[in-house]
């Protein structure tokens, strides 16, 4: 898929399972300036394309490093985030994703989180995530970068749906 003179990798692409590698020290060059607003630009023309989006993983790119764009209201790049904590309590959702826009999967994610990540100027953040719905984008985005996709972690009994059919019957079910 194109967006913004930029390809986004789908589900398949053996690129998507290939680790990322940490910013580390070379985080000064400009490079990582350039990627960031890349990689924003991108989020932004997806958003606009396809009506949902809040965070693309460099790797969703074809980019190696570990780098997210991400947009809930600000757009905010976290470099070399990792995840210092895990609530013990979880919960299932219907996750989706850039690189399958038209597949849900259903998977389970720790409520909470604690990441640690820097910013674009090299300032360290610990940001303790509270809000399961950003915890859940945050975890999903960060196995990206691990060359992890939801659908390694979808559960349940019927864990996949098409965009279309889940619209159609699942999204109006009652939950729990």
């Amino acid at each position: 898929m194109k967006l913004a003179g930029e390809r986004i990798l789908q589900l398949g692409d053996p690129q998507l399972r290939v680790p990322a590698i940490a910013v580390g020290e070379n985080l000064g060059n400009h490079e990582f300036r350039h990627m960031a607003e890349r990689m924003h630009r991108v989020l932004a023309a997806f958003r606009q394309q396809r009506g949902f989006g809040r965070a693309i993983a460099a790797t969703q790119l074809g980019m190696r490093y570990r780098l997210i764009a991400l947009d809930l209201g600000t757009p905010t790049t976290l470099v070399d985030p990792v995840i210092r904590f895990r609530s013990p309590e979880l919960f299932s959702l219907w996750d989706d994703c850039l690189s399958f826009p038209d597949l849900l999967v259903q998977v389970t994610r720790h409520r909470a989180i604690d990441v640690e990540h820097r910013d674009l100027d090299g300032n360290t953040i610990k940001w303790e995530v509270r809000d399961p719905a950003v915890a859940e984008l945050l975890q999903h985005e960060i196995d990206h970068l691990d060359g992890i996709l939801a659908v390694d972690r979808a559960s349940g009994n019927n864990p996949f749906a098409l965009r279309s059919q889940y619209e159609r019957h699942i999204a109006s079910q009652p939950s729990g």
